[in-house]
Parts: structure tokens; C-alpha cells; sequence
């Protein structure tokens, strides 16, 4: 069954790895806040006792002014305190995080298991944050996409893990003749754990038509049932299903499964689509996150913590989770690449689908928006198509197709 689907739950596990990375640290002030022990008192030294004069009167000994009662904390004045803790605990292991010119790129993937491992990379996501522009970028890296390999040769780009692992599909993002882009970092996660994070991070409000409101239904139930096997449940008994009507319509919500089948959708509008969908519903979850509170957030990376498999270290999480009360400011846009206006789709020898790019026009598209470099209209248009197009323009933020 193809992975692409899964997109979803990696920008969102990966999007909150500032809180999932956070919580070894943040469990372990959580534990010191809550402790009933107290230091043990410290035995003052024996001093030599004179002998009193029966015939003196005694000084009566001062009364002591009792202290007051300390007020208990309010939960605001907790939650501030257990932050403040919370800052210290990771200045004191953050380490600083490999950027070039302020851009930080972590390429986020899924996976079928619990492992580093991948056959075929269908779901990329390039997250980069640009401190200096302020923008996060969620670049959908399209699996079709005809790559050159570093070693000679072509073929699509989620073969690229099948021939040599993630190290294999970072060298061929990172090659000078495909997109060119350095990879600092990268996350991996299981699908069937989306639905217990996408519980957490929705609402989601989404519009089907009834033709996709039937193949999103069926998409539903076969990962539910994928769940049920996976979890030892009765089939088409075990967790419940959550459908849409079969008059399409707008709706807004909450069941991660749902959620789930809505961004596996791929019938209607393709991988252009299916990627539209996903980000649709992730710009939402990214809306809600900057909602939270950290107690949320805790309880979030609970539960996220355990699906990330990443190669980042412990001291770049707690350098991204230093960093997150600025980044929930900045702002967050989303593109796929090859961008329309730049490829043009044909087969390749196994008469299998592919996106052949104009890669000049897309790695100076990628400069000009993940990089917020200045670029001149005319290093932004292609000749793919056989007409000049203006696939961006820096000035006005305009997208081919928009």
C-alpha cells in the first residue's frame, strides 16, 4: 500500500518535535516539582554551657512573630514556575543547531514501521525554518519527480531509500543537479500512530464532494482495519468508524482516522492534490498547536515522543525547544516542488507516471522562497512547457496557478 498518505503525520510529529524532544527534560522537572522529600537539617556545634546563679532572675525569653502562611501558588504562577525550570533545564544541554544563512532544513518522512529503514520514501516533507525572514516552509517533495542519482543515472526520487537508505534519498535531494538544498536533520514515524496525535491536534474543517466522500469512506475503513490487526482487535469491530455522508458537504472534525482518510485521498486531483489536501489540514493543526498550552504541550509530546525516530541529538532538540515560543510567531507557508509551471508529467520507461523538472527554475524557485534570497523575475521563468512562465514572483508572492 503506498505511504505517500502518511505526509501528514510527520510534518505534525516533527512540527511539535520542539515539544516531543523536549519531554525526557521536561519529565524529569516535572518529577522534581512534584517531590515530598526535604533537606535533612545540619547538626549545629557542641558549645560549652555555663552553670546559672540560683539568685538571678531569670530573662524571660522574646516571643517570636510567627511568619505568615505562605499563599499557596496559583496554577498560573506554577505553570510560569515549572517554564522557568523548564528554560534552565535545556540551556543548560542545548547545543547549537547546523544552519546556513539562518535556514534550518529537516527532512520529514513515513513509514510503514518503526524503522530507519524505508523501501520507498512516498511521503517528503522538507520543514525549513528562516529566522531571518521569520517563515516556516512545508516544501512537499514530490515522489515522481525524475532525479538525477549522484553515482549516474535516473529514476524517481522515493527509489532513492530502496537503493541506499535515507543517507541515499538526503545525497540525491542535496545533489547539485536536483534540488540542491542541504538536509541538517530528519524524522521518521509510523502511520498508525496519526490517529492518536491527530485526536489531539484537531478540529479540522474540510470540504468533500460526494465522489470523494466515497473514496475517502473506503480509505477509512481499511486503515481502521489495518489498526485492528495491528492492535489484536476483531475486524470491522474494533476501533470505530467515523464516515462522511454520501452527499459530500463541509464538516468539521475530530476523529484522526477521518482526518487520516481525508489526506490519503488521491483519486480525484492525484499527488497534487492528495499534497493540497495535506497541507490544507496541517496549517489548521499548526493553528491549533500555537493554541496550546505548555501543560498541552507535555501532555502532546507524551504521546508523540515515542513514533519520532530521528538522527537529531538531544542538545538540538533542546536548542528547538528553546526556540519555539518565537517560532509558533512566525509565519508558515506551504509549496510542492517541482512547482507547477516548472515540470511537465510523461512516463518513463516502465510506462510508470513522472514529474520531469526544469531544475534550474525550481532550485532558484527554492532560493527565492525557503531562503527569501532576492532573485530577478527573469532566473524564475520557465521554457518546460514550451511557453515562458512565471512560476514566482518574489515581489508579490505570486504562484504559478494561484
Amino acid at each position: 500500500m503506498a505511504t505517500g498518505w502518511v505526509v501528514l503525520i510527520t510534518v505534525l510529529c516533527t512540527l511539535l518535535v520542539i515539544a516531543a524532544a523536549g519531554y525526557a527534560v521536561f519529565h524529569h522537572f516535572y518529577g522534581m516539582m512534584n517531590t515530598t522529600s526535604s533537606p535533612k537539617a545540619t547538626a549545629a556545634p557542641t558549645q560549652a554551657v555555663s552553670t546559672p546563679d540560683p539568685n538571678m532572675t531569670p530573662t524571660p525569653e522574646p516571643t517570636a512573630t510567627p511568619e505568615p502562611t505562605p499563599a499557596p501558588l496559583t496554577e498560573e504562577e506554577l505553570a510560569k514556575l515549572e517554564e522557568q525550570h523548564l528554560i534552565q533545564e535545556l540551556q543548560e544541554s542545548a547545543e547549537e543547531l547546523i544552519t546556513s544563512d539562518d535556514v534550518y532544513n529537516i527532512l520529514l518522512l513515513g513509514a510503514d514501521g518503526r524503522t530507519e529503514t524505508l523501501e520507498r520514501s512516498d511521503a517528503m516533507i522538507l520543514l525549513s525554518v528562516n529566522h531571518r525572514t521569520k517563515t516556516i516552509w512545508l516544501t512537499s517533495l514530490m515522489r515522481d519527480t525524475q532525479v538525477y542519482w549522484p553515482g549516474g543515472g535516473q529514476g524517481h526520487l522515493n527509489w532513492a531509500t530502496s537503493m541506499g537508505g535515507v543517507d541515499m534519498l538526503i545525497d540525491t535531494i542535496e545533489y547539485g543537479q536536483n534540488f540542491s538544498v542541504d538536509v541538517n536533520n530528519w524524522a521518521l514515524v509510523d502511520f498508525l500512530d496519526f490517529a492518536e496525535v491527530a485526536n489531539l491536534l484537531g478540529p479540522v474543517t474540510v470540504t468533500v464532494t460526494p465522489d470523494e466522500a466515497k473514496d475517502i469512506n473506503g480509505r477509512i475503513r481499511e486503515a481502521c482495519q489495518i489498526y485492528d490487526r495491528a492492535h489484536g482487535l476483531p475486524e470491522d469491530h474494533g476501533i470505530p468508524r467515523y464516515y462522511f455522508p454520501e452527499e459530500g458537504g463541509t464538516f468539521t472534525i475530530s476523529d484522526g482516522f477521518q482526518i487520516l482518510g481525508y489526506c490519503r485521498e488521491r483519486y480525484f486531483g492525484g499527488d497534487t492534490g492528495r499534497s493540497a489536501k495535506q497541507r490544507e489540514v496541517l496549517m489548521q493543526m499548526w493553528n491549533n498547536v500555537k493554541k496550546m498550552s505548555l501543560r498541552e504541550m507535555y501532555e502532546l509530546a507524551n504521546t508523540v515522543f515515542g513514533i519520532v525516530n530521528t538522527d537529531m541529538t538531544e542538545g538540538q532538540c533542546a536548542s528547538l525547544l528553546l526556540q519555539a515560543p518565537a517560532m509558533l510567531n512566525y509565519d508558515i507557508k506551504a509549496q510542492q516542488c517541482p512547482t507547477p509551471g516548472a515540470f511537465w508529467k510523461g512516463r518513463d520507461d516502465y510506462n510508470l507516471s513522472i514529474y520531469n523538472a526544469d531544475f534550474r527554475v525550481n532550485r532558484n524557485f527554492l532560493r527565492a522562497t525557503i531562503y527569501g534570497e532576492e532573485m530577478p523575475q527573469s532566473e524564475l521563468v520557465s521554457y518546460w512547457t514550451g511557453n515562458a512562465i512565471l512560476v514566482y514572483d518574489p515581489e508579490t508572492g505570486y504562484y504559478y496557478g494561484q
